[in-house]
């Protein structure tokens, strides 16, 4: 599959002509409605000036007609917030397929004023959060930061979205994973990469949503919400009852009839301030929900109407075992919650329970809702997780210039699943103009590169690195064909030292090797990646160390790849190894400088560059 940068093109100019369509419809309204309030207060003013009672009439026609206009600019005020986020969203699609982070950045932070905000919003498009500097290969193969597969991939715009993204390109114990998974997985991603319309409404609208944050409110309600309790109810079907008081007075005892009106406004007042005992806790919850479900609803609506045929999505969105299914429970929740909205201003909820007991109502409505539905809630928030990690992993088929879908090794052995071969292999954030693909295979062996500095030797094993991550996420690989089998992936790579352990870089990197060696240990597949093995001592002990390694590593469940410019360590191998090819990068020398071509090929290179670069910045 190919990039298809002009469908978001297109969709680009679409959105710019929708969006002034709609920015002159908001304009028209605005003025429609000043005008319209004018006339009408004007009207009423008149009315009481010249004693004209039927310019009442007239003043109170035009205010309805000043309402209706105010809650239609409404609509086309939210459907202008939508095209902005929607054009957010596209610009962002094309920034991706160019690879363009530092537009992503600004996409990201648009808007925004406050250095406090700013850097939130780099945060959550860098993944900061997730970061984990000790774990297998996270630091080594750029999953997060500033350019990273987290900040080219991830369009999840809710916090619990994020998170499962993150988790699904951490997961270190690919051993764990069956083929079966992975195929399903990869069912799922094909059937969001036919979808790319529903994908962007879906962003656009969590966007707007602003799911940034884990919705606590909404899940310690549904966690710990209760019935109201039977004297609750009670006392609010009375404070209803206490209404027909006043017909029965009119018919019984008319000359009293006028005085039962206060006095039921009275009686609930009474009802309303001694049950806040009762209420107060559903009241409290309801304040910190509705934007959230109100979201979630959406979300699940545009999924519902997405037409998704695929059975693991129908299950995701089905959410649990509740027999209403996800959508048609947050539905409940939702309308519960806009009869609640209507007593958010203190005069309003004191005049609504004045009339009739309404905090007695949300608290029963709210309830029931928890104690039916309440333990389904984490199912809902898990399925959207799930559907919008699928949805980040399906971007690797969006956003690069080839990718295509994995293939799995079949058995279960732990020897046949130390397989990786990838033809035409590219780095995914590296310049899609000038990247240079690549082809390797390591089956139950290592792949020792060699090659002058700066030659592409460290690139290539990052590369088979994130192409294994990506695959075992479920996605697409930016390859012409990938094979492999499901291995953990370890890695040393990035070494840094730290002064406050005091921890020499040697000495950290001793600690990354013997991670991977003692990983091999429980006898299942892997991966490893070592870059300049035992860089930081010296020759002879980088040697010895190296071959030690190289032999521990020497099982038939294990496959890897090692850089090195240590050529007593190439030329032992050669002597004393059976399961190690090789590979090597070269240049050309010019009197302008070095040309690298990028191009992995077979064999031993024994070129060095290291006095010539030197010149090159002036060290003699």
């Amino acid at each position: 599959m190919k990039a298809n940068l002009k469908f978001y093109e297109d969709k680009e100019k679409d959105i710019i002509a929708d969006l002034a369509k709609y920015s002159r419809q908001s304009g028209i309204l605005s003025f429609t409605r000043l005008l319209s309030f004018i006339a009408a207060v004007s009207l009423i003013i008149g009315a009481v000036v010249l004693h004209r009672p039927v310019l009442y009439y007239f003043g109170a026609l035009i205010f309805v007609c000043f309402i209706v206009l105010c809650i239609v600019h409404g609509k086309v005020i939210d459907k202008v917030n939508y095209l902005n986020e929607l054009f957010n969203v596209n610009s962002s699609y094309i920034a991706r397929i160019k690879g363009d982070f530092n537009e992503l950045r600004k996409i990201a932070v648009k808007g925004l004023r406050r250095a406090e905000d700013i850097g939130l919003a780099k945060d959550r498009l860098y993944g900061k959060e997730f970061d984990e500097p000790t774990h297998d290969y996270c630091l080594d193969l750029d999953l997060f930061g500033k350019k990273s597969i987290f900040a080219l991939l991830n369009v999840s715009e809710t916090s619990f979205g994020r998170k499962k993204f993150a988790e699904s390109l951490l997961r270190p114990h690919a051993s764990d994973i069956t083929v079966d998974d992975l195929k399903v997985r990869q069912k799922a991603v094909k059937e969001f990469l036919s979808k790319p319309d529903v994908l962007m409404d879906y962003q656009a609208t969590a966007k707007l949503g602003r799911m940034t944050k884990d919705p606590k409110a909404l899940m310690e309600f549904a966690r710990s919400g209760t019935k109201a309790k039977t004297i609750s109810n009670v006392i609010g079907i009375v404070g209803c009852l206490i209404w027909i008081s006043v017909p029965v007075a009119y018919l019984l005892v008319p000359q009293y009839a006028a005085s039962t009106i206060p006095a039921c406004f009275i009686i609930n007042l009474i009802i309303w301030l001694a049950g806040k005992v009762f209420t107060n806790q559903y009241i409290k919850a309801s304040e910190g929900m509705p934007l959230q479900v109100k979201t979630m609803l959406k979300l699940y609506k545009i999924l519902d109407e997405g037409g998704f045929e695929d059975d693991y999505i129908k299950s995701l969105l089905k959410g649990s075992e509740d027999a209403d299914g996800a959508y048609i429970s947050l539905k409940k929740l939702d309308d519960a919650l806009k009869i609640a909205s209507v007593r958010s201003q203190p005069l309003f909820a004191l005049l609504f329970n004045l009339i009739v007991p309404l905090d007695y109502y949300i608290s029963f409505i709210l309830g029931n809702w928890a104690v039916k539905h309440g333990k389904y809630l984490p199912s809902y928030i898990d399925g959207l997780a799930e559907i919008e990690s699928l949805m980040c992993i399906a971007q690797t088929g969006f956003v690069f210039a080839e990718s295509s879908v994995p293939e799995f090794i079949e058995s279960d052995s732990p020897s046949d699943n130390a397989y990786f071969e990838g033809n035409d292999l590219a780095h995914p954030l590296l310049d899609v103009e000038t990247v240079v693909r690549n082809s390797v295979t390591i089956n139950k062996d290592i792949a020792i590169i060699t090659g002058s500095n700066m030659s592409g030797k460290t690139t290539m094993i990052r590369t088979v690195g994130i192409c294994t991550v990506l695959a075992m996420a479920g996605g697409m690989v930016p390859a012409t064909s990938v094979k492999l089998g499901r291995m953990r992936i370890m890695s040393s790579m990035r070494i840094v030292d730290s002064i406050e352990e005091n921890m020499s870089t040697f000495k950290a990197e001793l600690i990354r090797i013997s991670g991977i060696v003692k990983a091999q240990e429980d006898g299942k597949a892997l991966l490893f990646l070592i870059d300049e093995i035992f860089r930081g001592t010296n020759s002879d002990d980088r040697t010895e160390g190296a071959l030690t390694v190289l032999k521990k590593l020497s099982k038939p469940y294990i496959c890897g790849l090692m850089t090195t410019h240590d050529y007593a360590m190439i030329d032992k191998t050669e002597k004393d190894f059976t399961n190690i090819r090789y590979y090597h990068f070269s240049e050309t020398y010019t009197d302008t400088g070095i040309v690298f071509d990028y191009k992995l090929a077979s064999g031993i290179s024994r070129q060095s560059n290291a006095k010539y670069l030197m010149k090159l910045v002036g060290i003699q």
